[in-house]
């Protein structure tokens, strides 16, 4: 497996627990589309949310604020078409009801490759317009 996509697994996993721990039950991760794959669909509070997990690795994390890329930085605007497509593919397959709330979130996450630990910032209805 490429080193970006081990990388991008652990920051998926790395994010489910964070979400987890924070009360967010998870319906599903890696919905695939024909547009694309959303990794990670939770609820919390009434709200179906559809979460986007970008992961960067870190050497320690005193250097977060200090990257010249952070993960926020590789939602292009290409990927955030293909994640507002497929969520809403996945309401009308899952026969979702136009009152039901819903929003995409975007889960930053750091990786400190040597001790695979990470670090979770969860931005919470992110609009890319």
């Amino acid at each position: 497996m490429a080193e970006h996509n081990e990388i991008g697994k652990i920051g998926e996993n790395i994010a489910k627990t964070f979400l987890m721990k924070h009360g967010f039950s998870i319906l599903e991760t890696n919905y695939r589309t024909h547009f694309g794959e959303i990794d990670i669909i939770a609820r919390k509070d009434n709200k179906i949310r559809f979460i986007e997990v970008k992961s960067v690795k870190v050497r320690d994390f005193s250097s977060i604020d200090t990257l010249h890329v952070k993960p926020e930085d590789n939602l292009t605007g290409e990927k955030w078409k293909k994640v507002v497509i497929s969520s809403e593919i996945y309401l009308r397959n899952r026969g979702v009801t136009h009152e039901t709330r819903w929003q995409i979130d975007l889960a930053c996450v750091y990786i400190n490759t040597e001790t695979r630990e990470g670090k979770v910032y969860l931005l919470e209805n992110v609009n890319k317009e």
